[in-house]
């Protein structure tokens, strides 16, 4: 049961960007040698955070584990307005990697918009079905990811090539330890609609739950990092793990998009859930799905990789601050 859970929140925190690895450049490759502590310091906090969610399991929706567990009405509302915030950012960055993976795959025209809607429809079912199709996705995912890592490797032989910088001013450290806690705090309030759906289980069984859940990212982490490392080229590329998997030709190409396509519906499904779920505080359900999707198509316009660069930093902090901290201070209250 825990192995199941864990790879229900690996499903969820994984999308586009990580798939892709513009996620990992950006927060991690980046920073040369400095990388790898940077991703324990990532694992660590999600494995934290996702144990500090425990108390809200029961819960039915993400809100309504910050109506619990964060405490007074400013701080929910806070909390509340940061996560639809976050929500929506992802929610966009999925749906134009989306598009453009539709385009890459199909020569038509028309192909980004029917990619989008397409991904938006499927993300909508998947969210409404129970948690055994995520899980199965999620494992899916993240077999054929470490797959695709593997490949890669071999492929290159055993070749290492740290051509990143290995010294860095201190500043630059600091700002890459800021974005990687960041990092993790954006992915875990992408996980708390499905938090709040992992019902019965107890403390113990929950705290083996964030142990798995966090060697899975770890290990996902490292297992990138280690390859990126090794191509500082990809650096500009918004889509880096698909420029490495079409050196194996169509068949490299196609599984690269596959990849891809799966982390953004797994994603994309628990975004527009939480969504949903914050809309329907002020409109009726049908309103409410129209309007998380008009939320997320619009944001979409902004581009994927811009959104990846500028926003989730800032988005992340908002959260850390907004969401985590909140029901930190609340849950040492009450124990």
């Amino acid at each position: 049961m825990c192995n199941r859970y864990a790879l229900l929140f690996v499903g969820a925190v994984i999308g586009a960007g990580f798939a892709s690895g513009r996620e990992v450049f950006s927060f991690f490759t980046q920073y040369g040698h400095w990388s790898w502590p940077l991703i324990l310091i990532t694992a660590s906090v999600m494995t934290l955070l996702c144990f500090l969610c425990h108390r809200g399991i029961g819960e039915a929706d993400e809100y309504s584990l910050c109506r619990d567990i964060v405490g007074h009405r400013s701080g929910r509302c806070l909390s509340g307005i940061s996560i639809l915030l976050l929500d929506a950012v992802m929610g966009g960055a999925m749906i134009s990697a989306a598009g453009h993976i539709a385009a890459l795959a199909v020569p038509y025209r028309g192909a980004y918009l029917l990619g989008v809607a397409v991904t938006i429809g499927l993300a909508f079912l998947l969210g409404r079905a129970d948690t055994k199709p995520m899980m199965v996705l999620s494992a899916l995912l993240a077999a054929i990811h470490v797959t695709a890592v593997v490949a890669v490797m071999l492929f290159d032989r055993g070749e290492i090539t740290y051509a990143l910088p290995t010294d860095m001013p201190l500043a630059a450290v600091l700002g890459g330890g800021v974005g990687s806690v960041a990092y993790a705090a954006l992915n875990m309030t992408l996980a708390l609609g499905v938090i709040g759906r992992c019902t019965g289980l107890s403390c113990r069984a929950w705290c083996r739950t964030a142990a798995i859940f966090g060697l899975w990212m770890t290990g996902l982490l490292f297992f990138s990092n280690f390859l990126y490392l090794k191509h500082p080229e990809l650096n500009e590329a918004a889509f880096p793990m698909v420029v490495l998997l079409s050196r194996f030709g169509r068949v490299g190409y196609v599984a690269s998009l596959f990849v891809m396509y799966l982390a953004i519906l797994t994603t994309l499904s628990a975004v527009l859930l939480a969504l949903r779920n914050g809309m329907e505080q002020y409109f009726p359900p049908k309103a409410a799905v129209l309007s998380a999707a008009a939320l997320t198509l619009l944001l979409s316009v902004t581009g994927f990789e811009e959104l990846v660069q500028r926003w989730y930093t800032p988005a992340g902090i908002l959260c850390l601050c907004l969401v985590f901290l909140p029901m930190l201070k609340n849950h040492r209250k009450i124990s």
